[in-house]
């Protein structure tokens, strides 16, 4: 094998490793606690910039319209939902018992009155975190 035959395979599997970040599986366990008792606790992946886009257009009214609004806390609830894995997202979201217990129609809305702010923020930050939005850019940026 030539010396730029190398290179290029170098290249080609440098470039294939990256796009294997996106479908590899990283979990990341979530622990909801409160006056220091462990109430419930899931796992959650990593989505894609499309599931991610999705999550947006279908909390966004009036989409592409000068008075375009998002319901950010709804886009939080349902990125929460969307990337929990799939044995808890039936266990806690998809519960009917649960539903019926809180008055709610979806898993979306059970995300939403379950969980807090400050923990619906933190948990977005680590779905973002492990999708690859992670805004740590130093070893990606160099000055030339």
């Amino acid at each position: 094998m030539s010396t730029n035959e190398r290179v290029e395979k170098n290249i080609v599997d440098a470039l294939l490793g990256a796009a294997a970040f996106r479908t590899e599986e990283k979990l990341c366990e979530i622990k909801i606690v409160r006056d220091e008792r462990e109430l419930f606790k899931f796992k959650i992946h990593g989505l894609t910039e499309d599931e991610f886009t999705k999550c947006r257009k279908q909390n966004t009214k009036n989409r592409g319209r000068r008075d375009e609004e998002t319901n950010w806390t709804r886009y939080a609830a349902q990125v929460i939902y969307e990337a929990t894995v799939a044995e808890d997202k039936k266990l806690l979201w998809q519960n009917h018992e649960v539903w019926d217990a809180l008055n709610v129609a979806t898993g979306v809305d059970v995300v939403n009155l379950v969980l807090t702010p400050a923990e619906k923020t933190k948990i977005l930050e680590a779905v973002e975190n492990i999708s690859g939005f992670d805004d740590n850019l130093d070893g990606l940026i160099k000055n030339l």
